[in-house]
């Protein structure tokens, strides 16, 4: 089959196509058909900065998390799926492999994938979209009534919990550039901040913060005593955290078939947007994973690998 395989650091231009061997399941596994993959930052950032450590990854894998497809075969103790059901998923990031015309995968990381989503919407959804469910409502305990910040709002992320904290009936403030503010108050935003302004035009009373771009030596000032700090990032100062009375941390997500389940339901009942921003062939990898890496991206960007 064909994969994108990588065996260590690797600058984004040298990375290719390979053909490699056909896996298949063990007894709690299932064997999917790949149609679709979500591209996400860890895509191009593993390889090119070196950050199989710092991400418990390994240093040689078939990349990719997001996946959407068709169960091809299952193992012996599997229950949930049988071949040729349509799901989709995220893999673990010790465990990648999505960006491949097959993957196995325990039965626990796949859903059903609902008939209202094609597999490219379907495979934008799951990374993103639970790093922001986790982040808002397990991470910083978001309520009702709460101000939120939420930097790279018209990112992958940032469109979810854009949506999921204004559901929750929080005041949302997303940080974008201007040219997405209409776009962004579509979407729930009831203020959008243009960074390039540069926070301190901003109030310090967040209840809490929801940080994807490193900005804590910014941003955590501007949550009052109490209040909530997470990054997808680097790790916030403790210090000043204390020192502001502010909780604060970072997190990997860790996918969950539960919390995916429940993104689903949203999506197919009309509750959620998916927003794709590019669709790129599985020969494109190269210009996919650089356009992912300028950071520009309104939405999801998308690898098409098999036909449907």
């Amino acid at each position: 089959m064909k994969a994108i395989e990588i065996t260590g650091p690797i600058q984004i231009e040298d990375i290719k196509i390979r053909e490699i061997q056909k896996p298949a399941p063990a007894a709690k596994e299932i064997l999917v058909r790949i149609f679709a993959a979500g591209i996400n930052p860890v895509d191009w950032m593993a390889p090119a900065y070196n950050m199989f450590d710092v991400l418990g990854m390994p240093t040689s894998y078939i990349m990719g998390s997001d996946f959407s497809g068709v169960v091809e075969a299952v193992g012996l103790e599997v229950t949930g799926f049988k071949k040729g059901d349509a799901v989709f998923g995220t893999l673990e990031l010790k465990k990648q492999g999505s960006f491949a015309e097959y993957a196995v995968l325990h039965e626990d990381l796949a859903v059903l994938k609902p008939e209202e989503l094609s597999f490219e919407t379907a495979a934008a959804v799951p990374l993103a979209g639970q790093t922001a469910q986790e982040a808002l409502f397990e991470k910083l305990n978001l309520k009702k009534g709460e101000r939120i910040l939420i930097q790279a709002a018209a990112g992958g992320v940032g469109l979810f919990a854009v949506q999921l904290a204004h559901r929750a009936g929080a005041y949302v403030v997303a940080v974008a550039s201007a040219k997405n503010e209409t776009f962004l108050k579509s979407l729930g935003a009831d203020e959008v901040f243009d960074y390039h302004n540069g926070y301190q035009a901003l109030s310090s009373d967040f209840d809490a913060v929801l940080d994807s771009v490193s900005s804590a030596d910014q941003t955590l000032k501007l949550v009052k005593k109490g209040g909530r700090y997470i990054s997808l990032t680097s790790a916030p100062d403790q210090d000043l955290a204390a020192s502001l009375g502010v909780s604060a941390g970072n997190f990997l997500y860790q996918p969950s078939s539960d919390r995916l389940q429940r993104l689903s339901n949203l999506i197919a009942a009309g509750k959620l947007e998916v927003i794709l921003d590019r669709n790129f062939g599985f020969d494109d990898i190269v210009e996919a994973l650089k356009y992912q890496q300028a950071g520009h991206s309104r939405g999801k960007n998308i690898l098409t690998i098999g036909a449907k």
